[in-house]
């Protein structure tokens, strides 16, 4: 029988999950909930990567993070788009593991994998919903989707919630640590771990813990008892 997933995170790119979440993804891990990946590409070619560095990186990652599945897709990187084609990829992966929050890039960006993955992503969730279709699993329609704050690029996002991450926060540097052909080799980019440690430690200040995430919620959803938000 295949994993129902609390919560699946979909990042354009390897590493793009732990950096915009690894914390929330640890921390829900935790709490003993069913967490799991998806990467839209495999994040090849980069100037020190190659296909087998990444995917052993990811595994990792992954490994660090306690994640109960890590799935990559064979879309290229580079031209990651919104088709019918990786719809239907990524709306099987939503079939399969049918998980109840979708977490992934939010629609402003300046990275053009990360826009086309957040219109991937949606569009895929509305294909898994169709009937009479060729895939192997039955339909699904995930309930709710959210979006991450990719915290290594500066644009200014209007944030809904902050999660707070102290208990993980260890967690997420370490499965980043793991990238060593996109954070040691490619020097120019070790400032990212100041970076994510400034920004979480500044989000945990607003709600008064050590450490924080951030998410974004496209929609409303119902308060039962407002004395205990």
């Amino acid at each position: 029988m295949d994993t129902e997933l609390d919560v699946l995170v979909v990042g354009a790119h390897p590493d793009d999950a732990e950096i915009a979440c690894g914390g929330i993804i640890a921390h829900y891990k935790k709490l003993g909930k069913k967490v799991g990946i998806l990467d839209l590409t495999n994040g090849e070619p980069t100037p020190f990567g190659t296909i087998e560095k990444r995917m052993a990186e990811a595994k990792a990652a992954a490994d660090i993070l306690k994640v109960d599945i890590r799935v990559t897709l064979d879309i290229p990187n580079r031209s990651l788009e919104n088709t019918l084609e990786n719809r239907v990829k990524v709306a099987d992966i939503f079939r399969k593991y049918r998980p109840n929050t979708i977490i992934t890039h939010p629609s402003e960006d300046w990275h053009a994998d990360h826009i086309a993955a957040h219109h991937l992503v949606n569009a895929a969730k509305f294909q898994a919903k169709l009937t009479k279709t060729d895939s192997s699993y039955p339909e699904y329609y995930p309930p709710r989707i959210l979006y991450f704050d990719h915290s290594h690029i500066r644009m200014q996002r209007k944030i809904d919630f902050l999660v707070d991450i102290s208990d993980s926060f260890e967690e997420k540097i370490a499965a980043l640590q793991a990238y060593k052909s996109q954070f040691y080799e490619n020097k120019k980019n070790m400032k990212i771990f100041d970076w994510i440690r400034n920004r979480a430690a500044n989000l945990g200040f607003e709600i008064g813990v050590e450490y924080a995430e951030a998410l974004i919620c496209p929609t409303y959803f119902q308060i039962h008892d407002i004395t205990k938000i």
